[in-house]
């Protein structure tokens, strides 16, 4: 055996400080040894360790693993085909690593699989295939069993004869939980079975903490054959507790049953996806009969049952039954999440009714708000846009439903006969548009709620409230644009409901082009996301009160919703305090929320309601106008990561008793001018906060204010200039050729330019010039308002010095390892930032960490 490379280690480093027994422990070795394939190149064989003959391969490859010393270190094997007609087994501290998925493949037969039993093993850039497996079935072809590890730049395919391609197990090895299990660029192709699953079997240690999905996919998981009728792209909770999942950037794509996938069952904590794409999944045809909540359909982009989740920016597209799907939901959160085409593919709906956001069950749960949908959308569903029954607590905001196909004629259904009615102390700002559901958005039996948004729809009931359940629910501000309603009219009908239940203020119906739609919010540009803090960060986001317009005397009762913006939970147990006043006091006695102790997720919220006060939990309204000031965390009970932003204020108006207010002056409406009218709302660029040199990429928000379309087949042009030309070259988009609707926007981006298609950015602050239709292709009703100007600062960056360089000398390396041992042994002062787990002390974890960080065990502190 020929070991290319070896380091020595410095022993004499650590004595010097003490720190043998420590890095005893944790020291890996950099040595490599080499295995050829036996069809690598004459080249590679001569030069291998071992070589392989193309026959039980495995032999070779395990023979290198264990010829490896003590600390471990690298097989490194070469291009071509390893034959495997056994099991490889991995030792801790050692990494498997190929040339690439497109060079190095592992071929396992006669039941072989690449189990992981040992912690901080690395299986790295290959490919890996499974076959014919006829003993117990119950494994995957990578099958990890231990914490610790990382797979990266694998790719992998199986047969339908094993349960998984990429399984993660508990089995109670070493008596302890699976932690810190890492995937990254990794990629079930194809396979019979599923892409990717977590459980566990036999052992009470069964919580899978802090595990980490970064640009995985599971293409077409049991599309053609299936291990069984309920193959998952990504299945992260089957027997198994979860806690702390991140996935990011992921994909799951042509599944034969749900995409992302958890079981109802197990417990779940921190579950937090961004960024991900799950699409034309549920290949598996409709049942002819269907139980909801039953085991004989899924088919949902994300499956998300008992539990609380965050989803930041994920799509679904084109799924058979739902795309994103949430039972007995406990504190879910969804932030500008889309979902297209529900039900792609299908025909029949007697049996699956597809919906694009499917929420049931939260009455038993106990989150306040149990779940929270901010700038989300549903598109051309061919079923529902959206369906909620027995739920309470549900935060919707600016939702948009666009064209749903309708199920039995409705598109979004708000309290269901069918399975039992209930949606209890909710709030839902809907904007919807189509005229293929005759029922544009039917409310059964609501309580305690409110809807707002607006609505364009030609059909004959596109709002309805109905159900002799039907109690106190408010129904606000919604313009309905309609060809076919009577102008003037509310636009909503009532249907079965008891007199007085519903309260119908500032509706009514408009012509097309009459009246400006609501002007949806523009998505605010993702800001860079900054070095974890590890703590919770509380602010307010809104303060409300009842009644809303209090007359002098009354008592008033306060609520605030609280969201933690930090990047860990809030402590469970601790009081959650919020303090209101009013006037800093002069007008009257403050109150106080004081009984909140759960635990707040990070992007969770909850809306706290006064509990107590020095002269009671309700404040006495005082004639006038006064600034009403919460307070978070009003007594420091939390530690934050900012401390400064735990206020809000807002005004409240206190008026005589039988006094009417003031009525808001209608404006006059215009003469229609029968044009089009382009203005630019809002310009945007990434990266956002650009350092000179940098290559910046424009965006330019663009509205139609008038009221008639653009012409189709017309370039939309929009011209961006940086200081009228004296900050560098213009850039432009003009590409953009479709009719933009009256009221409606779209956002283009920089597509060309006489220097390139982005901008050069130039040290200082500079002003951003953007000109919607700048060379006049389109005949508007003001050709004055064009132009919109924002300024734009580039600053040099000063670099941020590293996590770990405690020495300041702009590396990591074994002299911070030696100063933090140092500090642990009392010989120099502590460095606060020495505490990499946040624990509130630097001792010997703290210098494990650090030496798992420099030897690449782990990739943050």
């Amino acid at each position: 055996m020929r070991v290319k490379r070896t380091t020595r280690l410095i022993i004499a480093v650590l004595l010097t400080f003490g720190m043998v027994p420590l890095v005893g422990a944790l020291e890996p070795s950099t040595a490599t040894i080499t295995v050829a394939a036996s069809d690598s190149t004459s080249t590679a064989k001569a030069e291998a360790d071992y070589v392989c003959d193309g026959s039980n391969d495995q032999a070779e490859i395990q023979n290198a693993i264990n010829a490896l010393p003590a600390g471990g270190g690298t097989v490194q094997l070469t291009e071509g085909t390893f034959n495997c007609a056994g099991s490889i087994l991995p030792r801790a501290h050692t990494t498997l690593s190929g040339q690439g998925d497109d060079a190095t493949f592992i071929r396992f037969t006669n039941d072989g699989i690449l189990r992981v039993d040992a912690e901080y093993v690395t299986l790295e850039n290959f490919h890996v295939e499974g076959t014919g497996y006829s003993a117990s079935r119950d494994f995957g072809v990578v099958y990890i069993r231990a914490g610790h590890n990382a797979v990266r730049d694998v790719t992998g395919t199986a047969d339908r004869t094993i349960q998984a391609l990429f399984y993660v197990r508990s089995v109670g090895l070493g008596n302890k939980n699976i932690e810190d299990i890492e995937f990254t660029r990794v990629v079930a192709d194809s396979p019979g079975t599923y892409g990717f699953i977590h459980s566990s079997w036999g052992t009470n240690y069964k919580v899978h903490k802090n595990i980490r999905y970064t640009d995985c996919k599971a293409i077409d998981c049991g599309r053609y054959s299936a291990y069984n009728p309920w193959v998952t792209g990504f299945d992260f909770a089957e027997l198994n507790d979860i806690e702390g999942l991140r996935v990011t950037r992921c994909i799951a794509e042509g599944t034969l049953e749900s995409g992302f996938h958890f079981e109802y069952g197990p417990t779940k904590k921190d579950i937090v996806f961004t960024d991900c794409i799950s699409r034309n999944n549920g290949q598996k045809p409709f049942p002819a009969t269907y139980s909801l909540g039953g085991e004989d359909y899924f088919g949902a982009g994300y499956y998300a049952p008992r539990g609380p989740y965050t989803f930041n920016n994920c799509t679904a597209e084109g799924n058979s039954a739902y795309g994103f799907f949430f039972s007995y939901p406990d504190g879910v959160y969804l932030d500008n999440c889309t979902d297209l085409e529900t039900g792609r593919g299908k025909t029949d709906y007697s049996a699956v009714k597809p919906t694009s956001f499917f929420i049931v069950q939260s009455l038993v749960t106990n989150a306040n708000p149990s779940i929270v949908m901010e700038d989300c959308a549903s598109i051309d569903s061919h079923g529902r846009g959206l369906y909620a029954t027995l739920v309470d607590y549900v935060q919707i905001k600016n939702f948009t439903m666009t064209n749903p196909g309708g199920i039995n004629g409705v598109g979004a259904l708000i309290g269901d006969p069918a399975l039992g009615v209930g949606f209890v102390s909710s709030n839902v700002d809907i904007h919807a548009s189509g005229n293929s559901a005759s029922k544009l958005v039917t409310v059964n039996s609501a309580s305690n709620s409110k809807f707002t948004g607006s609505i364009v729809s030609d059909v004959a009931t596109p709002f309805t409230v109905a159900g002799g359940g039907t109690n106190n629910v408010v129904v606000e501000g919604i313009k309905t644009v309609s060809n076919t309603l009577p102008v003037g009219s509310t636009g909503i009908t009532t249907s079965g409901v008891n007199s007085g239940a519903v309260s119908i203020v500032n509706c009514a119906v408009v012509r097309p082009g009459s009246t400006p739609l609501p002007t949806p919010t523009t998505p605010t540009p993702v800001p860079t996301t900054p070095a974890p803090s590890g703590k919770p960060d509380l602010v307010v986001t809104d303060i409300s009160w009842e009644p809303a317009n209090p007359v002098t005397g009354a008592p008033v009762t306060l609520k605030a919703t609280i969201k933690n913006q930090g990047d860990a939970a809030t402590p469970a147990g601790t009081k959650h305090g919020v303090l209101f006043t009013f006037d800093d006091g002069a007008a009257g006695s403050g109150v106080w929320s004081d009984t909140y102790t759960r635990s707040i997720a990070p992007g969770a919220w909850v809306t706290l309601t006064a509990n107590g006060g020095s002269a009671g939990a309700a404040w006495k309204a005082a004639l006038g106008t006064h600034t009403v000031k919460v307070t978070v965390d009003d007594v420091n009970r939390i530690a934050e990561s900012d401390e400064t932003n735990n206020v809000r204020t807002k005004q409240i108006t206190v008026s005589k008793p039988g006094s009417t207010p003031t009525p808001t002056p209608v404006p006059t409406t215009p003469t229609p001018s029968g044009k089009p009218d382009l203005v630019v709302t809002d310009i945007s660029w990434e990266p956002t906060n650009p350092a000179p040199g940098s290559a910046v990429t424009l965006k330019a928000t663009v509205k139609n204010q008038g009221d008639a379309a653009t012409p189709a087949g017309t370039k939309h042009g929009v011209l961006f200039t940086f200081d009228d030309g004296a900050a560098g070259p213009g850039v432009w988009s003009d590409t953009y050729t479709r009719s933009i609707a009256p009221g409606a926007w779209v956002t283009l981006t920089a597509n060309g330019g006489s220097a390139g298609a982005a901008w050069k950015a130039v040290e200082g602050t500079h002003t951003v010039k953007a000109t919607v239709d700048d060379v006049n292709r389109i005949a508007e009703a003001s050709e004055t308002n064009n132009i919109l100007t924002k300024s734009i600062t580039v600053a040099k960056s000063t670099p941020q010095p590293e996590k770990g360089d405690l020495n300041a000398d702009g590396k990591v390396d074994w002299a911070d390892v030696a100063l933090i041992g140092d500090m642990v042994l009392g010989r120099v002062e502590t460095d606060p930032d020495a505490d990499f787990n946040a624990d509130g002390k630097v001792d010997w974890s703290d210098v494990s960490l650090l030496v798992d960080y420099f030897f690449g065990r782990v990739d943050t502190l």
